[in-house]
């Protein structure tokens, strides 16, 4: 029987295959499950939310250059720290409306148009955003939040009015009070991180 002559180079080619499979097969076994790239779909699907102290001990660069970032201020608490607006009885007045920016007892409030038409004090709940605008947002029944459409302009030291030319009634849904200014539904899921929403839609509330 005549021998090929590429049988035994191709022999030794499919044995180091073998070989290298083995090697590999052998690494990964060994090394690869603690490789955070080979992670299984469990583990993933059962990964949680750390909080910023936690990203911090592998990233510390990254976190030093988000601490104090508008990233980082991007919704606060109202409070002396964290409010830029004038809240020291100054006014402002768009389209016959007129908001009254006052503090007390170390709150913030705005007596402006109500859902209803009507003025009424509204307190301060956050600050949303730092520069170079600064919203504010108030708690309404149902857990939800609404951004006052009078914003700080932090360049000019200036209230102003988010639709300048554009007068919004209170029964128009662009009002502060109403559906397009509601932070849970337009604006949380992008300004947020660890979001729950917890929406009941047999209450209609969140």
């Amino acid at each position: 029987m005549i021998r090929s002559p590429i049988n035994k180079p191709l022999k030794v080619i499919v044995s180091l295959l073998v070989v290298g499979a083995v090697a590999v097969t052998i690494w990964f076994l060994t090394h690869g499950r603690n490789d955070p790239q080979s992670k299984s779909k469990t583990d993933i699907v059962n990964a949680s939310y750390v909080d910023n102290q936690v990203c911090a001990e592998c990233h510390q660069k990254q976190y030093a250059e988000w601490t104090g970032s508008d990233h980082e201020q991007a919704m606060q608490l109202a409070s002396n720290q964290t409010v830029r607006g004038d809240f020291n009885s100054s006014t402002f007045t768009n389209y016959g409306v007129t908001s009254h920016f006052f503090n007390k007892d170390g709150k913030y409030f705005v007596n402006t148009e109500g859902p209803d038409g009507a003025s009424a004090d509204f307190e301060i709940k956050y600050t949303f955003g730092v520069r170079p605008l600064q919203q504010y947002l108030i708690e309404f029944p149902g857990g939800r939040l609404q951004a006052l459409g009078v914003a700080w302009d932090t360049n000019k030291k200036s209230w102003f009015h988010l639709y300048p030319k554009e007068k919004i009634t209170h029964d128009d849904p662009l009002h502060w009070t109403r559906l397009y200014q509601n932070w849970n539904m337009m604006c949380a899921d992008c300004h947020s991180t660890n979001l729950r929403k917890n929406y009941d839609p047999n209450s209609s509330s969140y």
